[in-house]
């Protein structure tokens, strides 16, 4: 079987997911962000630094946001007292 074949296999899979309202993981999410034009502009002028898309910024820096948070869920910078008894 060629690539394409493959392709067409895989893609019929997944229509056939999609009829049975089975989602994929992958699946990807709209959502509508309001942005002050200044902050829009710098974001504009960092992606086009990059030389990626706009869009392609804001996913960038949720996921950044998100594994940022995650990490500081997983390391606390409180300090806790552990008190051993016998």
């Amino acid at each position: 079987m060629t690539n394409y074949d493959m392709d067409e296999i895989e893609r019929q899979r997944e229509r056939e997911k999609r009829s049975r309202g089975i989602r994929s993981e992958d699946e990807a999410h709209s959502v509508e962000l309001e942005l002050d034009h200044k902050d829009l502009l710098k974001l504009a002028l960092v992606a086009h630094d990059k030389n990626i898309t706009l869009n392609q910024m804001c996913i960038d820096i949720l996921k950044q946001g998100i594994e940022d948070e995650e990490y500081r869920f997983e390391h606390d910078p409180k300090p806790q007292l552990l008190n051993e008894t016998e």
